[in-house]
């Protein structure tokens, strides 16, 4: 075989690789915009999850009775825990 032919196999070679590498790409790109379609689905339907709770939620603090009116508020412990304080509560121990 001359130079020219084995030049033309070589050619012919690469263009194969070429379309093999082209054909795998296109598979790649469907599935990939399968997955990205599934994934927005999926994103919608937890967004109008986290929607409806969200409304469920205020609609349950509208129902909640006024917050009490007199001087005694919650305050956080370190624990987690809420105790009750008042305007009048000892100071220095006195």
């Amino acid at each position: 075989m001359d130079q020219a032919s084995q030049e033309i196999e070589q050619l012919g070679e690469r263009v194969e690789q070429i379309l093999a590498t082209v054909r795998r790409l296109a598979e790649e790109n469907a599935s990939l915009h399968e997955q990205l379609a599934a994934s927005r689905d999926a994103s919608e339907h937890l967004q109008r999850r986290v929607d409806e709770a969200r409304e469920r939620v205020q609609a349950a603090l509208a129902r909640l009775p006024a917050s009490r009116t007199s001087t005694a508020t919650e305050v956080g412990t370190p624990d987690g825990h809420a105790t009750e304080t008042t305007d009048d509560a000892p100071g220095d121990g006195e």
